[in-house]
């Protein structure tokens, strides 16, 4: 991260004053299996699916992304660019 201009503000408090860019780890996509609870999809804050194909390595298994922390609430989050148009909202 060169400034924090650049970068959105953090989905918690709104501060891009103490951001830090930060590998976060992603959980594995969410795959439907006859039987499966289909609340356990929301069930982390992030997963796979969620990220636009060109910033994963693999998919649909775990894997780290480039994103941001924020020192003042201590939450991770990756920027709405990198996420699919119908990702999963966590709110």
């Amino acid at each position: 991260m060169t400034t924090t201009e650049t970068v959105e503000s953090c989905p918690s408090c709104g501060d891009r004053a103490n951001l830090r860019a930060k590998l976060l780890l992603i959980d594995e996509a969410w795959v439907y299996v006859p039987g499966k609870d289909p609340r356990i999809a929301y069930a982390a804050s992030l997963r796979v699916d969620d990220i636009k194909n060109e910033h994963l390595h693999e998919t649909p298994l775990e894997q780290f992304i480039n994103g941001y922390y924020c020192e003042n609430c201590g939450r991770g989050f990756v920027p709405e660019a990198m996420l699919n148009p119908d990702h999963r909202r966590y709110r």
